[in-house]
């Protein structure tokens, strides 16, 4: 009896579960009522379901015991996005471990998880399913055996060359993916090229990158480091100075410059082996033809939507004002689909659909009290993936949802400077360098095309009656300058909105 396999990958910052009262993502909230788990009715013979944490989360870095480190490196994936990567072979590592044929894939995710899950089914068209560990070995199912060979999917094989400009190593990759399912055994019985597995259903809320290290954050990264290995040498000093031993400054000197070096050294080692990539399997070239370096923007998959995969949703947030968080794009180069499908006139194999509000508003996340317009966005993802065959299954007794096109809406590049002391924002405004507005997050107004699908509870909100929504701080009618020339609302931008409406979404 086929199944539904069902990844669950989390945003920057999130992981649900923690606490019996939380701030929880949508990508959390549909986990909880589609898993298998004494709360709900989900029966494992038909679905099973596996939630990875997101990037700089509390719960990421587990693996790390040593409680100053793990906290360090939550910190850099959070501003940077180290750690996708891994993110990217555990979710495919929980597919090989239950996997059997005619499986169907669910791959669900925010922000930089819904990034993580596209990679997820790229790396799946690419390497396809292990079914054994090599040549007359039998696939060995435990943890470390599916970890080791997931590492070697995406490390080796799909992230091969893919992050540098105009993909000269795609020829490469493409024979290192065709040596890896013969090696496993995982192309397709009727076709060697390609993969024997490939995702039913995508729907992710947001899609954002890895931030990658732009030249400020390099710098303030560097200067954190400076400033962590000066206290390190400082501890060093003053512990010695205890035990009645004291060298004075030439010795903290010292202490400092051999921290830095040994920092530096080990740095030069994560890096190369993070970025530097060759291999010695290929029959085209000699291994150091084959040698470069991976781009630290780590943007290794393709943006197009693999022919194979039957259905996709995409979420967007409408209101989203920082550039950091700009969409990643998602285009349709076509589908392989059934007779069945080519002759009905309702599939849609990509759905992209604007949705009001900012990131977060969109994709969860914020406290209850204040999450009735994720609420809309979760509603219509559920609705999507149950309405095609072989549906997401999902136990709503444990989800209560209350969507409201008139809920409150955030700002966190407001929210961001909110957060700082009332003297330091005068301090920095008042050298006439920057307005209180340029401070924090650098702005971006999204690019919403002037024909995008706008959600039914778009149009709605826009109808609000005076005084309008609140959004953020201020109680006004809705007017989003990213939609000031869509087709669908520039009639708003005329007049102010003087019709009476619901207060319930569409979906």
């Amino acid at each position: 009896m086929a199944k539904n396999i069902v990844i669950f990958s989390d945003g920057t910052g999130q992981s649900g579960g923690l606490l019996p009262d939380e701030n929880r993502s949508n990508v959390y909230k549909l986990f909880r009522a589609a898993r298998v788990c004494p709360d709900t009715s989900i029966n494992p013979a038909e679905q099973v379901a596996f939630y990875d944490v997101g990037l700089g989360s509390k719960a990421a870095g587990s693996n790390i015991k040593i409680g100053w480190w793990r906290r360090l490196y939550n910190v850099l994936s959070s501003a940077t996005g180290l750690g996708i990567t891994q993110n990217i072979i555990d979710c495919y590592a929980a597919i090989v471990r239950v996997w059997e044929p005619d499986d169907r894939i669910y791959l669900i995710g925010f922000s930089r998880g819904a990034y993580t899950v596209r990679c997820v089914g790229a790396a799946l068209a690419l390497c396809g399913i292990p079914t054994r560990a090599g040549p007359g070995q039998p696939l060995r199912r435990d943890a470390a055996s599916v970890n080791a060979i997931a590492k070697e999917a995406i490390k080796q094989v799909y992230q091969f060359g893919a992050s540098k400009t105009g993909d000269p190593y795609k020829h490469l990759r493409m024979e290192l993916a065709d040596q890896f399912r013969q090696q496993h055994a995982c192309a397709a019985p009727t076709d060697s090229a390609s993969s024997n597995a490939y995702p039913y259903f995508i729907g992710v809320w947001d899609t954002v990158a890895t931030l990658g290290l732009t030249t400020k954050r390099t710098l303030g990264l560097l200067t954190g480091v400076v400033v962590l290995f000066g206290v390190l040498a400082l501890l060093v000093d003053l512990v010695l100075s205890w035990f009645g031993v004291s060298f004075g400054a030439p010795f903290f000197w010292h202490t400092f410059a051999w921290i830095c070096g040994v920092g530096a050294a080990i740095g030069l080692i994560a890096y190369l082996r993070t970025y530097v990539k060759f291999t010695t399997k290929s029959r085209l070239l000699p291994w150091y033809k084959t040698l470069h370096v991976t781009g630290l923007q780590m943007e290794f998959y393709d943006t197009s939507l693999n022919p194979n995969v039957q259905h996709a949703r995409h979420a967007l947030a409408i209101d989203e004002n920082r550039q950091d968080f700009d969409r990643v794009p998602w285009t349709d180069r076509g589908a392989v689909v059934n007779e069945q499908k080519k002759n009905d006139a309702n599939y849609i194999r990509l759905k992209q659909v604007w949705f009001a509000g900012v990131h977060s508003d969109v994709g969860g996340s914020y406290p209850e009290n204040e999450a009735r317009l994720s609420d809309i966005a979760l509603e219509w993802m559920i609705s999507e993936a149950r309405a095609i065959k072989d549906p997401l299954l999902v136990d709503t007794s444990v989800l209560h949802l209350w969507p409201a096109v008139d809920g409150p809406q955030h700002d966190e590049r407001k929210n961001t400077v909110a957060g700082w002391p009332a003297w330091f924002v005068r301090l920095l405004t008042s050298t006439r360098i920057w307005t209180r507005e340029e401070l924090g997050w650098k702005p971006l107004v999204r690019d919403v095309p002037d024909d995008a699908p706008l959600h039914a509870s778009v149009l709605e909100r826009f109808a609000v009656p005076s005084p309008g929504v609140l959004q953020y701080d201020l109680t006004e009618p809705y007017r989003p300058p990213a939609l000031h020339t869509h087709c669908d609302v520039r009639k708003f931008y005329e007049a102010p909105a003087t019709v009476p409406t619901s207060g319930r979404a569409g979906v």
